[in-house]
């Protein structure tokens, strides 16, 4: 049986040591995967150039398993997830044990073996573990920073979806609490293969074993390795960040010294919280480590050595901080140079109305129109007797009350259902409109955003609304957007005189490339990068749906054009907040982003 290891494990001043080789480790192996993971991109680009296309999208998913390069370009993917996630996982518990080792290992030979112990990740458990580690995790928002899908999440439609449903949020909270379960009991597995060079079956059953005879001990060393991570994260934001601004804001002092001043406070607290994330994963395979090798003390290095490490880090310390107040002088002077802000971005309204009324009604769009929104987003499909109505769902229940799917029912039929009003219960609600009253009521008023839905989203469609377009005179004031690019090549073709949108969830390539005007992106699937290379093709970019104030923020201070939302209200009243003031915003966008 193991033998207890201390609480103390470990002091916060050995962690601080070794700060200065955490930091050189993670230079070179994030250096080297960025180069493998780039050159397997650039092979999977290959493949969609050989494939005819130039980007790939949600919408492409059929394709991606009817051909040979969407295999290939789907291999490809998997092969440079598996390796960034093995070998960054592999070589952090090498530098490890290298660490808490009296005799240090070269770079070298942390790199070489990290990629030797890829081979015990190849069979089907292996990968199992990978896709666990890289992908589950950050999906359920409990990812702990390995591999690039660090920054990968559900899709906020789907968070949506699921806030508003109590028995989801039960079901997500237990998959959460599962998840880290089976993590804490499989702690030292990925140990076991690499040191014992067990297979990962064996290795699981090693630890599960270690696990069950000391889990009181590791679990209460990981919840203090965790709460103390947690106090120097709020510490590092409260002394660093709120406190400065907070006093900057109160002081009377000219404009350009404050902006200086807050420049100078908002880039050390970002580099400070880059440092965090940087130190983190490693700082926690080095605890992990002390607990599977029973070690309560870091041995200290050599006199010489940490000196040597010492001085360097000084010298490093010293010249950013005069590079980072330098900046900060010029950037308070220069302050709308460096820091732009345009107040063109546009609030749409989600489903006629986002929360201001019921989705999808006259309602909606009325009070859309009152609170000078400029744009609105609705959805359309075809009745069985050819009607064209405003709804999003393929089921009426949600909405209504009462089951049915619009494309089965007639118009008479749907005139029977009422849509419910959460906010008023007791009302009978109102008629589902048609797309011409919406049409009616937007001419002259604000433009809409027409999305093609369902089943019945064919050229049928695309011509009869079209055509009602035309009749109206509101080709100019509509964008008909969608899900299937075919149908969006089809609409260009056809009507090129009509603005498209195409709507995707995520996207790898040339998003660029794709023939429509406006690229509608989900939140998650999108970087000033490619905000950029769109608008120098001469195209718009919406992001949806954004709800959060912190999203709101994020995406108001970019140079998307419009914003998908369902917080209307709260959207506007912050885009009149952030273009009237708001510079620690100006400053924190451009810094992050």
């Amino acid at each position: 049986m193991r033998e207890r290891v201390k609480n103390g494990l470990g002091t916060s001043l050995d962690f601080i040591r070794m700060i200065p080789e955490i930091l050189i480790y993670q230079v070179i192996t994030k250096l080297l995967l960025f180069v493998i993971v780039t050159l397997l991109k650039q092979n999977a680009l290959l493949f969609l150039y050989r494939a005819g296309r130039s980007a790939f999208t949600s919408g492409d998913l059929p394709y991606l398993f009817k051909t040979k390069y969407g295999w290939l370009i789907a291999g490809v993917g998997l092969l440079a997830l598996f390796i960034y996630t093995v070998f960054d996982i592999n070589a952090m518990f090498l530098l490890a044990d290298s660490v808490l080792n009296e005799k240090k290992k070269s770079w070298w030979i942390i790199l070489k073996e990290a990629f030797i112990s890829l081979k015990y990740f190849t069979h089907p458990q292996g990968l199992f573990v990978t896709l666990y580690l890289s992908f589950l995790g950050p999906l359920i928002g409990t990812a702990v920073g390995f591999s690039f899908m660090i920054g990968f999440s559900a899709p906020n439609f789907v968070l949506r979806y699921i806030s508003t449903n109590p028995w989801l949020r039960v079901l997500v909270l237990l998959g959460v609490l599962l998840y880290l379960a089976v993590a804490f009991i499989y702690i030292f597995t990925i140990l076991n293969v690499i040191f014992k060079e067990e297979k990962i079956n064996i290795a699981m059953k090693s630890s599960r074993k270690a696990v069950a005879e000391n889990w009181t001990n590791y679990a209460w060393n990981l919840l203090m390795f965790f709460v103390k991570a947690a106090v120097f994260a709020v510490g590092l934001f409260v002394v660093f960040y709120f406190l400065p601004i907070l006093f900057i804001n109160v002081l009377p002092m000219p404009v350009a010294f404050a902006r200086g001043w807050k420049i100078f406070f908002s880039m050390i607290f970002t580099v400070g919280s880059f440092l965090f994330m940087l130190l983190f994963c490693p700082f926690l395979a080095i605890r992990i480590t002390m607990l599977y090798r029973n070690q309560p003390t870091i041995p200290t290095t050599e006199e010489s050595s940490r000196a040597q490490l010492s001085k360097l880090w000084k010298r490093f310390f010293a010249t950013s901080l005069a590079a980072t107040l330098a900046f900060s002088v010029f950037g308070g002077i220069f302050f709308d140079e460096i820091f732009p802000i345009s107040n063109e971005t546009e609030i749409v309204a989600h489903r006629a109305g986002g929360n201001l009324s019921i989705e999808n009604s006259l309602s909606g769009l009325k009070k859309s129109i009152a609170n000078n929104v400029s744009v609105a987003e609705v959805d359309i499909q075809r009745t069985k007797d050819g009607t064209y109505i405003i709804c999003h769902d393929a089921d009426l229940k949600k909405t209504t009350g009462k089951a049915g799917n619009p494309t089965e029912l007639t118009y008479a039929q749907i005139q029977n259902y009422r849509l419910k009003n959460r906010q008023r219960p007791w009302e009978e609600g109102e008629r589902i409109p048609t797309l011409e009253e919406m049409l009616d009521e937007a001419k002259g008023n604000i433009k809409l955003f027409l999305e093609l839905k369902g089943e019945s989203a064919d050229p049928q469609m695309v011509h009869e609304v079209y055509a009602m377009l035309k009749e109206r005179d509101m080709i100019s004031d509509c964008t008909v957007i969608c899900f299937n690019y075919e149908m969006i090549e089809y609409i260009e073709r056809e009507h090129p005189d009509m603005e498209t949108g195409y709507l995707v969830y995520f996207s790898f390539g040339n998003l660029e490339e794709l023939n429509c005007d406006t690229y509608m992106v989900e939140t998650e699937c999108l970087s000033a990068g490619e905000i950029n290379r769109i608008h120098a093709a001469g195209k718009k970019v919406a992001v949806w749906t954004v709800n959060t104030t912190s999203e709101l923020n994020r995406w108001l201070l970019t140079d998307v054009d419009y914003v998908v939302t369902d917080e209307v209200l709260a959207a506007r009243l912050l885009k009149k907040y952030i273009y009237n003031g708001a510079d620690e915003e100006r400053i924190l966008q451009k810094l992050v982003m």
